[in-house]
């Protein structure tokens, strides 16, 4: 990747490569410092409505164990489950709890993604904020930080850029507490 005393060809250049798929971690990593820097924040937004790049979800997530943290007690069910349990969900040990619930983060996730990319940005937004109480509920930073993302998609089509920025530095600090 050359890059240019001109940012915004920096950044064009970026999306293109993103765009294609061939795009590197580094080249990635200097995308979102771009994402993340107000000066150039509405360019790129810009640049990945016009690519169609906010029509894909977020890099795939680490192993659902790499995020449990043993603690004492189980959780709540607060939202119904979808599809029966072999046994009752409050006579599952804590773990077990947490991956059933994490699964269901990522299923509701897909869900409020098909309502974006529909254009239903209410029902998107809705379940993007149901995905964010989950993601508190299990305590995962990451899955806080991608809830964040997927509201600032759904401020984003509603043309909302100051609400999307402020969406993006919510998600950049979940994402810093790491729990």
């Amino acid at each position: 990747m050359v890059h240019s005393a001109d940012p915004v060809a920096t950044i064009n250049a970026l999306l293109d490569r993103a765009a294609t798929g061939q795009i590197t971690p580094d080249e990635m990593a200097a995308l979102k410092e771009y994402a993340l820097d107000t000066r150039w924040m509405d360019t790129v937004m810009q640049g990945v409505k016009l690519r169609g790049l906010d029509q894909v979800g977020s890099e795939p997530l680490a192993p659902i164990g790499d995020y449990y943290v043993e603690k004492p007690g189980l959780y709540d069910l607060r939202w119904p489950l979808p599809a029966q349990l072999p046994m009752p969900f409050d006579s599952l040990d804590r773990k077990t709890q947490f991956f059933v619930l994490f699964g269901e983060w990522t299923r509701r996730e897909m869900e409020a993604m098909e309502h974006l990319n529909r254009g239903d940005l209410v029902g998107a937004t809705t379940i993007f904020d149901e995905c964010l109480a989950r993601a508190e509920q299990i305590e995962v930073a990451e899955l806080r930080a991608r809830s964040y993302e997927g509201l600032m998609r759904v401020a984003q089509r509603a043309g909302q850029s100051a609400t999307a920025r402020e969406l993006s530095q919510s998600a950049t600090a979940a994402r810093a507490q790491k729990r």
